[in-house]
């Protein structure tokens, strides 16, 4: 039982998720404030498409 309640403990306890990672990269691969700026707009505006067009038209997953 104790391994159990580890196991859930552990699930919780991760300090960042996939998500909040990959955000966090295409964050830092802004080109300029602006840039920084937009990204920050369109994550804030909660996409649902599963592509999005990074620097240079080049589409990211």
């Amino acid at each position: 039982m104790s391994s159990l309640l580890e196991s859930i403990k552990n699930l919780f306890s991760t300090s960042a998720s996939p998500a909040q990672d990959r955000d966090d990269q295409y964050l830092a691969e802004s080109a300029d404030i602006y840039d920084l700026e937009r990204r920050m707009r369109q994550l804030d505006s909660g996409r649902h498409n599963l592509y999005a067009i990074g620097s240079y038209g080049i589409f990211m997953r």
